[in-house]
């Protein structure tokens, strides 16, 4: 469990009235195992739940409140994690809270300090609920992500320090640098923990291998968990019409390619990808006129795709190294005059006008 305390509760509901945190454990443990650990992952989950086990939950509360969890990464995972599960038990506690059970059947939960919620406001607070549970979804991946990307850029590397050096710190005192190698630890340990999970912000396999990809070719508003949902369709995609389109080894080619002159090709290549998504997906809420356009757009784009590698190939031939290039002598070792048609031949030599 990573959340244990009705003060935890308040701040992420402060309206709340519940007295004990015990009448919603259940709730919150289905939350946890079915909404939050797959997006974590299991090392990362459980990592997480060892984390909470050693910090006391009033200490927790108090640095939220004065905002020195943004100091600890542990802290701001929790808050986030926390967030989520929530707002997604309170979705599902809402309609069950709102009625008894005794021995005389089901009858509706009333109190006498508040009055009773009619049926379009739970409806209302549900949706609103499960809303927010998504928002805090993406905001947690968002975190996760800006991490990972952190963890993968390399440091720069620091220029030679001419200066006269600092005297010795005394016995008892802190480095000012402790505190961001211990963020750094933390950063780096959440982030090689959650790459065991689906959720993983980078798919490898992928010419579309990231959501901020994916966006800026078809608004999905940076939903991470739609990205996520979208996968299957992705991979249907790649492997049936795009690597039957361009060959898989052109795919491969395009999954490792640092070369700039490969981007043309691989824009491409992802609008296509993009246009059979909006044809077939039923994750995205796509009207019949577009999805007609999208089938009628990933015709031109293929063509257009096999159009460019042709003109590809055709500079490639043209730019062979030295001893791939066939020899530009219009005469031969017979001293006898280039003759065009030949075998292999790549050339056309003119005849001489003089």
């Amino acid at each position: 469990m990573i959340l244990s305390t009705t003060k935890e509760l308040r701040l992420h509901i402060p309206s709340n009235a519940i007295d004990e945190i015990s009448s919603l454990q259940g709730i919150l443990d289905n939350s946890e195992k079915d909404f939050l650990r797959d997006k974590l992952g299991d090392s990362l989950y459980n990592r997480l739940c060892e984390y909470y086990l050693t910090i006391s939950p009033e200490d927790f509360f108090m640095a939220v409140s004065n905002g020195e969890h943004s100091k600890q990464p542990w802290m701001q995972l929790l808050l986030m994690a926390q967030r989520m599960v929530t707002y997604d038990a309170m979705s599902r506690f809402a309609y069950t809270q709102a009625l008894s059970i005794n021995g005389a059947g089901i009858n509706m939960a009333s109190s006498d300090d508040y009055g009773t919620a009619s049926k379009d406001l739970l409806d209302k607070s549900v949706q609103g609920y499960k809303r927010e549970a998504m928002v805090s979804l993406n905001q947690m991946l968002v975190m996760l992500e800006g991490w990972a990307r952190k963890m993968e850029t390399p440091a720069p590397i620091a220029e030679a320090d001419t200066t006269e050096p600092l005297p010795t710190e005394k016995e008892g005192e802190t480095s000012p640098t402790e505190p961001e190698d211990e963020q750094h630890k933390a950063i780096e340990e959440i982030s090689v923990l959650w790459q065991e999970s689906q959720y993983y912000y980078l798919h490898h396999d992928l010419l579309i291998a990231t959501c901020a990809d994916l966006q800026h070719y078809l608004d999905i508003y940076e939903s991470r968990e739609k990205f996520i949902r979208l996968l299957p369709d992705l991979h249907f995609i790649q492997d049936e019409y795009i690597s039957e389109a361009i060959g898989e080894d052109t795919v491969q080619h395009l999954l490792h390619t640092t070369d700039p002159n490969d981007k043309p090709l691989l824009r491409k290549v992802r609008r296509l990808m993009v246009a059979h998504l909006e044809e077939r997906t039923t994750i995205l809420t796509i009207d019949k006129a577009r999805r007609a356009a999208a089938h009628n757009e990933a015709i031109a784009l293929r063509t257009s795709v096999l159009r460019l590698m042709e003109m590809r190939k055709a500079v490639d031939a043209a730019n062979n190294t030295p001893t791939d290039k066939p020899s530009t002598n219009t005469t031969d070792s017979t001293g006898k005059g280039y003759e065009n048609n030949q075998p292999d031949s790549k050339i056309f030599v003119s005849p001489l006008l003089y």
